[in-house]
Protein backbone atom coordinates (compact mmCIF):
# COMPACT_ATOMS: atom_id res chain seq x y z
CA UNK A 1 0.00 0.00 0.00
CA UNK A 2 2.07 3.28 -1.17
CA UNK A 3 2.04 6.01 1.65
CA UNK A 4 1.27 9.42 0.73
CA UNK A 5 4.97 10.87 0.72
CA UNK A 6 5.09 7.87 -1.92
CA UNK A 7 2.29 9.12 -4.02
CA UNK A 8 4.08 12.87 -3.18
CA UNK A 9 7.32 11.09 -5.22
CA UNK A 10 5.32 10.15 -7.98
CA UNK A 11 3.58 13.43 -8.45
CA UNK A 12 6.82 15.15 -8.48
CA UNK A 13 8.40 12.64 -11.28
CA UNK A 14 5.23 13.50 -13.31
CA UNK A 15 5.61 17.47 -12.79
CA UNK A 16 9.23 16.86 -14.28
CA UNK A 17 8.02 15.03 -16.83
CA UNK A 18 5.21 17.54 -17.95
CA UNK A 19 7.81 20.44 -17.98
CA UNK A 20 10.12 17.86 -20.09
CA UNK A 21 7.38 17.59 -22.65
CA UNK A 22 6.68 21.14 -22.76
CA UNK A 23 10.06 22.28 -24.30
CA UNK A 24 10.28 22.60 -27.63
CA UNK A 25 10.02 19.23 -29.52
CA UNK A 26 8.03 17.87 -26.29
CA UNK A 27 4.23 16.48 -26.79
CA UNK A 28 2.63 17.12 -23.53
CA UNK A 29 -0.76 15.78 -24.57
CA UNK A 30 0.89 12.24 -24.71
CA UNK A 31 0.77 12.49 -21.24
CA UNK A 32 -2.19 11.42 -19.03
CA UNK A 33 -2.51 11.66 -15.53
CA UNK A 34 -6.00 10.41 -14.90
CA UNK A 35 -6.41 7.70 -12.20
CA UNK A 36 -7.35 3.91 -12.06
CA UNK A 37 -11.20 3.68 -12.43
CA UNK A 38 -13.39 1.81 -9.68
CA UNK A 39 -16.31 -0.04 -10.22
CA UNK A 40 -19.36 1.66 -9.07
CA UNK A 41 -20.51 -1.36 -7.79
CA UNK A 42 -17.93 -3.28 -6.39
CA UNK A 43 -15.83 -0.14 -5.23
CA UNK A 44 -12.91 -2.68 -6.74
CA UNK A 45 -9.95 -0.77 -8.94
CA UNK A 46 -10.23 -1.70 -12.68
CA UNK A 47 -7.05 -2.38 -13.98
CA UNK A 48 -5.58 -3.75 -17.52
CA UNK A 49 -9.00 -3.52 -19.08
CA UNK A 50 -11.09 -0.97 -20.12
CA UNK A 51 -13.75 0.50 -17.79
CA UNK A 52 -17.46 0.05 -18.89
CA UNK A 53 -19.28 3.41 -18.61
CA UNK A 54 -23.11 3.41 -17.97
CA UNK A 55 -24.35 4.24 -21.51
CA UNK A 56 -27.66 5.68 -20.17
CA UNK A 57 -26.12 8.35 -18.29
CA UNK A 58 -22.16 8.78 -19.41
CA UNK A 59 -21.08 9.10 -15.70
CA UNK A 60 -21.16 5.44 -13.68
CA UNK A 61 -18.26 3.57 -13.98
CA UNK A 62 -18.51 -0.51 -13.72
CA UNK A 63 -16.32 -3.11 -14.42
CA UNK A 64 -18.24 -5.44 -15.52
CA UNK A 65 -21.97 -5.87 -17.08
CA UNK A 66 -22.21 -8.26 -14.36
CA UNK A 67 -22.08 -5.34 -11.93
CA UNK A 68 -24.26 -3.01 -13.99
CA UNK A 69 -26.64 -5.34 -14.17
CA UNK A 70 -26.33 -5.68 -10.40
CA UNK A 71 -26.56 -2.50 -9.74
CA UNK A 72 -29.36 -1.66 -11.85
CA UNK A 73 -32.31 -2.02 -9.77
CA UNK A 74 -30.42 -2.18 -6.22
CA UNK A 75 -27.41 -0.25 -4.87
CA UNK A 76 -25.12 -1.43 -2.28
CA UNK A 77 -26.18 -1.26 0.81
CA UNK A 78 -30.01 -0.68 0.63
CA UNK A 79 -29.27 2.16 -1.73
CA UNK A 80 -31.59 3.27 -4.79
CA UNK A 81 -30.24 1.02 -7.59
CA UNK A 82 -28.59 2.68 -11.03
CA UNK A 83 -32.16 2.69 -12.49
CA UNK A 84 -33.29 5.53 -10.28
CA UNK A 85 -30.20 8.00 -10.75
CA UNK A 86 -28.93 7.20 -13.74
CA UNK A 87 -31.77 9.78 -15.68
CA UNK A 88 -30.61 11.86 -13.19
CA UNK A 89 -27.28 11.70 -13.49
CA UNK A 90 -27.67 12.89 -17.10
CA UNK A 91 -29.38 15.90 -16.28
CA UNK A 92 -25.97 16.65 -14.04
CA UNK A 93 -23.83 15.59 -16.64
CA UNK A 94 -24.69 18.55 -18.67
CA UNK A 95 -22.84 20.35 -16.53
CA UNK A 96 -19.34 18.88 -17.71
CA UNK A 97 -18.80 21.45 -20.29
CA UNK A 98 -19.27 24.24 -17.65
CA UNK A 99 -16.79 23.02 -15.65
CA UNK A 100 -14.13 22.02 -18.16
CA UNK A 101 -14.43 25.35 -19.21
CA UNK A 102 -13.84 27.05 -16.19
CA UNK A 103 -10.47 24.96 -16.12
CA UNK A 104 -9.56 25.37 -19.45
CA UNK A 105 -9.52 29.14 -18.90
CA UNK A 106 -6.02 28.55 -17.19
CA UNK A 107 -2.61 27.72 -18.69
CA UNK A 108 -2.14 25.17 -16.35
CA UNK A 109 -5.70 23.97 -16.87
CA UNK A 110 -5.16 20.38 -18.24
CA UNK A 111 -8.47 17.76 -18.70
CA UNK A 112 -7.05 13.86 -18.47
CA UNK A 113 -8.52 11.50 -20.54
CA UNK A 114 -10.71 10.46 -17.80
CA UNK A 115 -12.17 14.07 -17.38
CA UNK A 116 -10.56 14.64 -14.24
CA UNK A 117 -8.03 17.53 -13.12
CA UNK A 118 -4.64 16.32 -12.09
CA UNK A 119 -4.56 19.38 -9.29
CA UNK A 120 -1.38 17.68 -7.61
CA UNK A 121 0.35 17.72 -10.47
CA UNK A 122 -0.10 21.86 -10.74
CA UNK A 123 1.17 21.68 -7.20
CA UNK A 124 4.20 19.41 -8.18
CA UNK A 125 4.92 21.92 -11.22
CA UNK A 126 5.56 24.90 -9.05
CA UNK A 127 7.47 23.00 -6.00
CA UNK A 128 4.21 23.82 -3.76
CA UNK A 129 3.20 19.89 -2.79
CA UNK A 130 4.10 18.89 0.30
CA UNK A 131 2.44 18.68 4.27
CA UNK A 132 4.21 21.25 6.80
CA UNK A 133 6.55 23.69 5.31
CA UNK A 134 4.85 24.39 2.41
CA UNK A 135 2.99 27.51 3.35
CA UNK A 136 -0.84 27.99 2.38
CA UNK A 137 -0.57 24.85 0.34
CA UNK A 138 -0.13 22.64 3.06
CA UNK A 139 -2.24 19.51 3.34
CA UNK A 140 -1.92 15.57 4.67
CA UNK A 141 -1.73 14.20 1.24
CA UNK A 142 -4.13 10.91 1.93
CA UNK A 143 -6.82 10.13 -0.05
CA UNK A 144 -9.74 11.46 2.25
CA UNK A 145 -11.27 14.67 1.80
CA UNK A 146 -11.99 15.12 5.51
CA UNK A 147 -10.80 14.49 8.76
CA UNK A 148 -11.98 10.83 9.77
CA UNK A 149 -14.68 11.10 12.74
CA UNK A 150 -16.24 8.54 14.71
CA UNK A 151 -19.46 9.24 13.23
CA UNK A 152 -18.61 8.75 9.44
CA UNK A 153 -16.28 6.11 9.18
CA UNK A 154 -16.08 4.73 5.59
CA UNK A 155 -17.11 0.85 5.11
CA UNK A 156 -15.35 -1.62 3.70
CA UNK A 157 -14.07 -0.40 0.66
CA UNK A 158 -11.72 -2.23 -2.36
CA UNK A 159 -10.77 1.21 -3.81
CA UNK A 160 -6.95 2.49 -3.24
CA UNK A 161 -6.72 4.39 0.30
CA UNK A 162 -3.42 6.34 1.29
CA UNK A 163 -3.51 7.50 4.47
CA UNK A 164 -2.90 11.11 5.62
CA UNK A 165 0.70 12.04 5.90
CA UNK A 166 1.67 10.45 9.94
CA UNK A 167 1.29 13.56 12.36
CA UNK A 168 0.01 16.13 10.15
CA UNK A 169 -2.49 18.45 11.72
CA UNK A 170 -4.31 20.83 9.77
CA UNK A 171 -3.21 24.29 11.44
CA UNK A 172 0.10 23.30 12.60
CA UNK A 173 1.36 26.73 11.70
CA UNK A 174 -0.90 28.42 14.41
CA UNK A 175 1.11 26.44 16.91
CA UNK A 176 3.91 28.97 16.30
CA UNK A 177 4.30 32.37 17.27
CA UNK A 178 4.75 33.59 13.69
CA UNK A 179 2.43 34.50 10.69
CA UNK A 180 2.95 33.48 6.86
CA UNK A 181 3.79 36.34 4.64
CA UNK A 182 2.73 36.92 1.02
CA UNK A 183 6.24 35.26 -0.14
CA UNK A 184 6.49 32.39 2.54
CA UNK A 185 2.90 31.56 2.53
CA UNK A 186 2.34 31.55 -1.49
CA UNK A 187 5.83 30.16 -2.31
CA UNK A 188 5.40 31.55 -5.97
CA UNK A 189 7.18 33.84 -7.92
CA UNK A 190 6.28 37.27 -7.34
CA UNK A 191 4.39 38.29 -10.05
CA UNK A 192 1.95 35.07 -9.23
CA UNK A 193 0.67 36.11 -5.94
CA UNK A 194 -1.99 38.03 -4.97
CA UNK A 195 -0.64 40.28 -2.55
CA UNK A 196 -1.91 41.31 0.73
CA UNK A 197 0.64 44.34 1.04
CA UNK A 198 0.92 46.31 -1.79
CA UNK A 199 3.75 49.19 -2.49
CA UNK A 200 1.99 52.45 -2.99
CA UNK A 201 -0.06 52.42 -6.61
CA UNK A 202 -0.33 48.89 -6.70
CA UNK A 203 -3.37 48.38 -4.74
CA UNK A 204 -6.46 47.28 -6.95
CA UNK A 205 -9.34 49.02 -8.05
CA UNK A 206 -11.83 49.81 -5.45
CA UNK A 207 -13.86 46.53 -5.42
CA UNK A 208 -17.12 48.89 -5.74
CA UNK A 209 -16.57 49.98 -9.13
CA UNK A 210 -15.73 46.79 -10.65
CA UNK A 211 -17.78 43.85 -11.11
CA UNK A 212 -16.44 40.25 -9.92
CA UNK A 213 -18.39 37.43 -10.83
CA UNK A 214 -15.85 34.74 -12.07
CA UNK A 215 -12.20 33.74 -11.89
CA UNK A 216 -11.96 35.79 -14.92
CA UNK A 217 -13.27 39.37 -13.50
CA UNK A 218 -10.99 38.56 -10.36
CA UNK A 219 -7.69 37.95 -11.78
CA UNK A 220 -8.16 41.11 -13.98
CA UNK A 221 -9.20 42.80 -10.98
CA UNK A 222 -5.74 41.91 -9.07
CA UNK A 223 -3.91 42.20 -11.86
CA UNK A 224 -2.17 38.73 -11.88
CA UNK A 225 -1.86 36.31 -15.07
CA UNK A 226 -3.65 33.00 -15.09
CA UNK A 227 -0.32 31.31 -15.18
CA UNK A 228 -0.72 31.68 -11.46
CA UNK A 229 -2.26 28.97 -9.53
CA UNK A 230 -3.94 31.31 -7.01
CA UNK A 231 -7.38 29.89 -8.04
CA UNK A 232 -6.54 26.32 -5.86
CA UNK A 233 -6.41 27.59 -2.93
CA UNK A 234 -8.73 31.29 -3.18
CA UNK A 235 -11.93 29.14 -3.98
CA UNK A 236 -12.20 29.30 -0.27
CA UNK A 237 -12.57 33.18 0.82
CA UNK A 238 -14.04 33.15 -2.61
CA UNK A 239 -16.62 30.62 -1.99
CA UNK A 240 -17.74 32.63 1.19
CA UNK A 241 -18.04 35.85 -0.83
CA UNK A 242 -19.98 34.13 -3.16
CA UNK A 243 -22.26 32.73 0.15
CA UNK A 244 -22.47 36.29 1.80
CA UNK A 245 -23.11 38.43 -1.80
CA UNK A 246 -25.01 36.29 -4.09
CA UNK A 247 -26.99 33.68 -2.02
CA UNK A 248 -27.74 35.20 1.16
CA UNK A 249 -27.38 38.85 0.19
CA UNK A 250 -26.11 39.82 3.53
CA UNK A 251 -23.63 42.03 2.53
CA UNK A 252 -21.90 43.23 -1.20
CA UNK A 253 -19.41 45.32 -2.20
CA UNK A 254 -22.09 48.75 -3.26
CA UNK A 255 -23.82 48.00 0.23
CA UNK A 256 -21.40 50.64 2.41
CA UNK A 257 -19.77 53.57 2.42
CA UNK A 258 -16.81 55.82 4.18
CA UNK A 259 -19.62 57.45 5.64
CA UNK A 260 -21.86 54.33 6.69
CA UNK A 261 -19.44 51.07 7.55
CA UNK A 262 -21.19 47.63 7.85
CA UNK A 263 -20.31 45.38 10.73
CA UNK A 264 -20.72 41.77 9.54
CA UNK A 265 -20.31 39.31 12.14
CA UNK A 266 -20.02 35.43 10.17
CA UNK A 267 -19.23 31.84 11.77
CA UNK A 268 -17.53 29.72 9.81
CA UNK A 269 -18.43 26.10 10.23
CA UNK A 270 -16.19 22.69 9.70
CA UNK A 271 -12.91 24.17 9.09
CA UNK A 272 -9.74 22.12 8.33
CA UNK A 273 -7.60 23.01 5.38
CA UNK A 274 -8.62 26.45 6.13
CA UNK A 275 -6.58 26.45 9.06
CA UNK A 276 -3.08 26.18 6.95
CA UNK A 277 -4.45 29.53 5.25
CA UNK A 278 -5.94 31.59 7.23
CA UNK A 279 -4.75 34.87 6.07
CA UNK A 280 -6.02 34.48 2.31
CA UNK A 281 -9.39 35.47 3.83
CA UNK A 282 -8.58 38.96 4.15
CA UNK A 283 -9.36 39.22 0.37
CA UNK A 284 -12.89 39.61 1.62
CA UNK A 285 -11.84 42.97 2.95
CA UNK A 286 -10.83 43.84 -0.40
CA UNK A 287 -13.91 42.41 -2.20
CA UNK A 288 -15.90 44.17 1.00
CA UNK A 289 -15.11 48.28 0.97
CA UNK A 290 -15.83 49.82 4.29
CA UNK A 291 -16.94 46.57 6.11
CA UNK A 292 -15.76 45.30 9.07
CA UNK A 293 -15.99 41.59 9.20
CA UNK A 294 -15.53 39.14 12.52
CA UNK A 295 -15.11 35.95 11.23
CA UNK A 296 -15.13 32.70 14.04
CA UNK A 297 -14.29 29.59 12.74
CA UNK A 298 -15.75 26.26 14.75
CA UNK A 299 -15.16 22.89 14.37
CA UNK A 300 -12.99 19.60 15.05
CA UNK A 301 -9.44 20.81 13.23
CA UNK A 302 -10.18 24.20 15.30
CA UNK A 303 -11.16 22.63 18.96
CA UNK A 304 -7.62 20.34 18.10
CA UNK A 305 -5.22 22.75 17.41
CA UNK A 306 -6.50 25.14 20.33
CA UNK A 307 -6.66 22.31 22.62
CA UNK A 308 -2.36 22.31 21.75
CA UNK A 309 -2.26 26.01 21.92
CA UNK A 310 1.00 27.01 23.97
CA UNK A 311 2.04 30.10 25.67
CA UNK A 312 3.19 32.91 23.13
CA UNK A 313 1.69 30.60 19.98
CA UNK A 314 -0.44 32.04 17.47
CA UNK A 315 -3.30 29.78 18.46
CA UNK A 316 -3.30 30.70 22.30
CA UNK A 317 -5.05 33.67 21.48
CA UNK A 318 -8.29 31.93 20.96
CA UNK A 319 -7.79 31.03 24.66
CA UNK A 320 -7.39 34.43 25.51
CA UNK A 321 -10.55 35.30 23.10
CA UNK A 322 -8.54 37.32 20.91
CA UNK A 323 -8.31 37.11 16.90
CA UNK A 324 -5.80 34.97 15.67
CA UNK A 325 -5.49 37.24 12.76
CA UNK A 326 -6.65 40.72 11.79
CA UNK A 327 -5.91 42.38 8.09
CA UNK A 328 -7.01 46.27 7.09
CA UNK A 329 -7.33 46.85 3.43
CA UNK A 330 -5.82 49.86 2.15
CA UNK A 331 -7.77 53.12 2.34
CA UNK A 332 -8.01 53.64 -1.79
CA UNK A 333 -9.51 49.62 -1.10
CA UNK A 334 -12.20 51.02 1.75
CA UNK A 335 -10.59 50.36 4.85
CA UNK A 336 -12.36 47.22 5.68
CA UNK A 337 -11.31 45.09 8.66
CA UNK A 338 -11.22 41.44 8.60
CA UNK A 339 -10.58 39.61 12.47
CA UNK A 340 -10.27 35.73 12.53
CA UNK A 341 -11.26 34.09 15.79
CA UNK A 342 -10.63 30.03 16.39
CA UNK A 343 -13.54 28.89 19.04
CA UNK A 344 -11.64 25.74 20.39
CA UNK A 345 -13.96 25.41 23.50
CA UNK A 346 -15.49 22.56 21.92
CA UNK A 347 -16.03 20.88 18.60
CA UNK A 348 -19.29 21.96 17.34
CA UNK A 349 -21.15 25.12 17.03
CA UNK A 350 -23.84 25.50 19.55
CA UNK A 351 -25.50 28.70 20.19
CA UNK A 352 -26.26 27.65 23.66
CA UNK A 353 -22.33 28.23 24.36
CA UNK A 354 -21.77 31.27 26.79
CA UNK A 355 -18.96 32.67 24.50
CA UNK A 356 -22.17 32.61 21.49
CA UNK A 357 -25.10 34.19 23.90
CA UNK A 358 -26.09 37.04 22.75
CA UNK A 359 -23.95 37.07 19.73
CA UNK A 360 -26.26 36.21 16.68
CA UNK A 361 -24.19 35.78 13.84
CA UNK A 362 -25.11 37.87 10.38
CA UNK A 363 -24.79 34.56 8.44
CA UNK A 364 -23.54 31.28 8.66
CA UNK A 365 -21.31 29.32 6.24
CA UNK A 366 -20.05 25.75 5.81
CA UNK A 367 -17.89 24.50 2.64
CA UNK A 368 -18.23 20.98 0.93
CA UNK A 369 -20.23 20.94 4.21
CA UNK A 370 -22.27 17.25 3.55
CA UNK A 371 -25.34 18.58 5.83
CA UNK A 372 -26.31 14.84 5.91
CA UNK A 373 -22.55 13.24 6.36
CA UNK A 374 -21.83 14.95 9.74
CA UNK A 375 -24.54 14.66 12.49
CA UNK A 376 -23.47 17.97 14.06
CA UNK A 377 -24.95 19.61 11.15
CA UNK A 378 -28.82 18.54 12.21
CA UNK A 379 -28.84 21.08 15.57
CA UNK A 380 -27.09 24.00 12.69
CA UNK A 381 -29.88 23.59 10.59
CA UNK A 382 -32.44 23.33 13.57
CA UNK A 383 -30.94 26.11 15.00
CA UNK A 384 -30.94 28.54 11.75
CA UNK A 385 -34.66 27.55 10.70
CA UNK A 386 -36.04 28.65 14.46
CA UNK A 387 -33.80 31.93 14.38
CA UNK A 388 -34.19 32.62 11.11
CA UNK A 389 -30.36 33.04 10.72
CA UNK A 390 -28.98 33.67 7.57
CA UNK A 391 -27.26 30.16 6.69
CA UNK A 392 -25.39 28.76 3.15
CA UNK A 393 -22.82 26.04 2.22
CA UNK A 394 -21.06 24.65 -0.60
CA UNK A 395 -21.14 21.19 -1.95
CA UNK A 396 -19.04 19.15 -4.11
CA UNK A 397 -21.92 17.71 -6.23
CA UNK A 398 -25.47 18.94 -7.23
CA UNK A 399 -26.46 15.87 -7.13
CA UNK A 400 -24.85 15.38 -3.21
CA UNK A 401 -26.69 18.89 -2.56
CA UNK A 402 -29.77 17.96 -4.10
CA UNK A 403 -29.50 15.26 -1.60
CA UNK A 404 -28.89 17.47 1.36
CA UNK A 405 -32.30 19.60 0.21
CA UNK A 406 -34.46 16.58 0.02
CA UNK A 407 -32.70 15.69 3.39
CA UNK A 408 -33.78 19.15 5.64
CA UNK A 409 -37.49 18.41 5.52
CA UNK A 410 -37.06 15.11 7.39
CA UNK A 411 -34.71 16.30 9.68
CA UNK A 412 -36.92 18.84 10.91
CA UNK A 413 -40.25 16.91 10.95
CA UNK A 414 -37.86 14.16 12.74
CA UNK A 415 -36.90 16.36 15.73
CA UNK A 416 -40.48 18.28 15.87
CA UNK A 417 -42.07 15.76 18.67
CA UNK A 418 -38.52 16.27 20.92
CA UNK A 419 -38.88 20.03 20.46
CA UNK A 420 -42.74 20.04 21.24
CA UNK A 421 -42.05 18.08 24.59
CA UNK A 422 -38.97 20.79 25.54
CA UNK A 423 -41.87 23.48 25.12
CA UNK A 424 -41.04 25.08 21.50
CA UNK A 425 -43.51 26.66 20.42
CA UNK A 426 -45.14 29.87 18.94
CA UNK A 427 -42.93 32.05 16.27
CA UNK A 428 -40.22 29.05 16.62
CA UNK A 429 -42.50 26.43 15.56
CA UNK A 430 -43.59 28.73 12.98
CA UNK A 431 -40.14 29.42 11.28
CA UNK A 432 -39.23 25.51 11.52
CA UNK A 433 -41.89 24.35 10.09
CA UNK A 434 -43.17 26.97 7.63
CA UNK A 435 -42.36 26.01 3.57
CA UNK A 436 -39.00 27.04 2.36
CA UNK A 437 -36.72 27.30 -0.85
CA UNK A 438 -33.28 25.32 -0.97
CA UNK A 439 -32.21 26.50 -4.33
CA UNK A 440 -28.83 25.04 -5.66
CA UNK A 441 -26.26 26.58 -7.91
CA UNK A 442 -23.23 26.16 -10.15
CA UNK A 443 -20.45 28.48 -8.29
CA UNK A 444 -18.36 30.20 -10.71
CA UNK A 445 -15.57 30.73 -7.59
CA UNK A 446 -15.09 27.02 -7.66
CA UNK A 447 -11.75 25.31 -7.59
CA UNK A 448 -11.53 24.62 -11.21
CA UNK A 449 -11.23 21.00 -11.99
CA UNK A 450 -12.71 17.95 -11.67
CA UNK A 451 -12.04 15.75 -8.93
CA UNK A 452 -9.81 12.50 -8.93
CA UNK A 453 -13.06 10.13 -8.25
CA UNK A 454 -13.08 6.95 -10.05
CA UNK A 455 -16.13 5.66 -10.29
CA UNK A 456 -18.24 8.63 -11.15
CA UNK A 457 -17.66 11.12 -13.84
CA UNK A 458 -20.68 13.67 -12.64
CA UNK A 459 -19.62 17.65 -12.03
CA UNK A 460 -17.51 17.30 -8.59
CA UNK A 461 -15.52 20.21 -7.87
CA UNK A 462 -14.55 21.32 -4.22
CA UNK A 463 -16.80 24.01 -3.42
CA UNK A 464 -18.27 23.14 -6.86
CA UNK A 465 -22.46 24.28 -6.15
CA UNK A 466 -23.61 26.41 -3.65
CA UNK A 467 -27.44 25.86 -1.46
CA UNK A 468 -29.03 28.62 0.67
CA UNK A 469 -30.41 26.86 3.43
CA UNK A 470 -31.79 29.92 5.53
CA UNK A 471 -32.40 33.32 3.99
CA UNK A 472 -34.27 35.28 1.36
CA UNK A 473 -37.39 34.39 3.08
CA UNK A 474 -39.85 35.84 0.38
CA UNK A 475 -38.09 32.59 -2.04
CA UNK A 476 -38.98 30.12 0.13
CA UNK A 477 -42.07 28.50 -1.00
CA UNK A 478 -40.95 25.11 -1.16
CA UNK A 479 -40.84 21.58 1.20
CA UNK A 480 -43.29 22.05 3.92
CA UNK A 481 -43.36 20.32 6.97
CA UNK A 482 -46.07 19.66 9.42
CA UNK A 483 -46.71 21.56 12.63
CA UNK A 484 -48.51 18.99 13.77
CA UNK A 485 -48.09 15.44 13.73
CA UNK A 486 -44.79 14.85 11.98
CA UNK A 487 -44.41 13.28 8.10
CA UNK A 488 -43.79 9.41 8.56
CA UNK A 489 -39.52 9.47 8.14
CA UNK A 490 -36.50 6.96 8.69
CA UNK A 491 -34.82 6.72 11.72
CA UNK A 492 -32.85 9.90 11.60
CA UNK A 493 -29.77 6.95 12.51
CA UNK A 494 -30.46 5.18 9.32
CA UNK A 495 -31.24 8.19 7.29
CA UNK A 496 -27.80 9.32 7.79
CA UNK A 497 -26.33 5.46 7.37
CA UNK A 498 -27.66 5.40 3.94
CA UNK A 499 -26.59 8.90 2.75
CA UNK A 500 -23.39 8.39 3.53
CA UNK A 501 -23.24 4.58 2.30
CA UNK A 502 -24.89 6.16 -0.56
CA UNK A 503 -21.89 7.14 -1.41
CA UNK A 504 -21.00 10.57 -0.04
CA UNK A 505 -17.55 9.57 -0.14
CA UNK A 506 -17.71 9.44 -3.92
CA UNK A 507 -20.25 12.17 -4.47
CA UNK A 508 -19.53 14.80 -1.21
Amino acid sequence: MPTAADITRMTYKGAEQLRSEQRPGGDPIKLDFGIVPTCYNCDIPIMGRKPLICSGCRSAVFCSKNCHTANWKAGRFGAQGHKFFCPKNKVHMEKVPQVQALLKQFPWGRIETDGTFAEPIVRAYHKVLGAEGFGYWSIPGGSNPHLQQPSNTPGPSGALRVDDTKGFEHGYMLLSNKLLTDETGWKLEKRLIPRLVFELGTEPELASNVDIVDWDSWYKWRNIPKESPAALLLHYPLTVYQLLVNVLQVAGPKRSSSESRQALNVHYIGAEVELNMLPLFSELALLLPHTDIKMTFFGIAVHSIVSKAKKNSIAMKAKQNEPVYTYTSPASCGASTLSLFLHGDHENWDPRLPLLLGSKPDAIVGLNAGLTSYPAWQFVILCCHTDDTPFAVSEYAEQSAELQRDAIPQIIAHALPRLHSAGMHGSEIYNLTRPREYPIAFNPFQRPGQRNLGSVRLPNVPNGFTMRVVGGDEQEIIHPVSAGVPVPVPDMSELLQKTEQFSLNRLD
